[in-house]
């Protein structure tokens, strides 16, 4: 009988796998932010509260599977701390638990406390900014773990023990960057094109999830 050919050996598989899904599922969430409008469309800061409002059970939905994205991301990360070998890895999987927390418990707060806040928003408006600064100073810090996977990627790609196999992992490397910089052309949607460097932890998460 044939193996397959995805299979799951060690904890670093199990990783993968999971970093995987946990990408797959973000990547798939920013496709509907996009739909509804919450991204790709310029708004004045004064008129969000009031798209929240009317958007929110929508987006209520899409930010929770989005935390539930980040979480799974979070987990896979642990599970690479945990089996790594390499020090300077091990203190880039480190920086990224902390990272994910960070975003996780930004998504908690969120889908915790804006939909009461934005039923009283007329009332006391202090209330959701407040809410929405404390968010923001948690998420946005979050998001550089994106960098740091960057970094995983290229070593991965590069070292000669890398995972990723150097021709791919150059093409999709270069695909990445190709996106950042359209992300800064004024006429396209730039957080929409900017998500690709989402495709870093996803082609992280493949490589370690196939090496055996």
């Amino acid at each position: 009988m044939m193996k397959p050919k995805f299979h799951i050996k060690t904890e670093s598989n199990l990783a993968g796998l999971i970093l995987t899904v946990g990408t797959l599922i973000i990547l798939t969430t920013i496709v509907f932010e996009y739909r509804i409008g919450w991204i790709g469309v310029k708004r004045p800061a004064g008129e969000v509260p009031l798209f929240i409002f009317q958007k929110w059970e929508g987006l209520q939905k899409i930010w929770g599977w989005q935390c539930i994205g980040f979480f799974l991301q979070t987990i896979a990360f642990v599970l690479l701390l945990k089996n790594s070998s390499n020090r300077f890895k091990s203190m880039l999987w480190a920086i990224l638990v902390l990272l994910g927390l960070l975003i996780v418990i930004a998504f908690g707060m969120t889908l915790g406390s804006y939909g009461p806040a934005l039923e009283v928003y007329e009332s006391q408006q202090e209330l959701f900014l407040s809410l929405r600064g404390a968010v923001g100073s948690l998420y946005r810090p979050g998001l550089l773990g994106l960098v740091f996977l960057t970094i995983i990627y290229l070593i991965e790609t590069f070292s000669a023990s890398g995972l990723i196999h150097r021709k791919w992992g150059f093409i999709g490397f270069a695909f990445i960057l190709l996106g950042i910089v359209l992300s800064f052309v004024p006429s396209l949607p730039g957080k929409t094109i900017g998500a690709v460097i989402f495709f870093a932890p996803l082609f992280v998460g493949y490589a370690y999830w196939i090496n055996s």
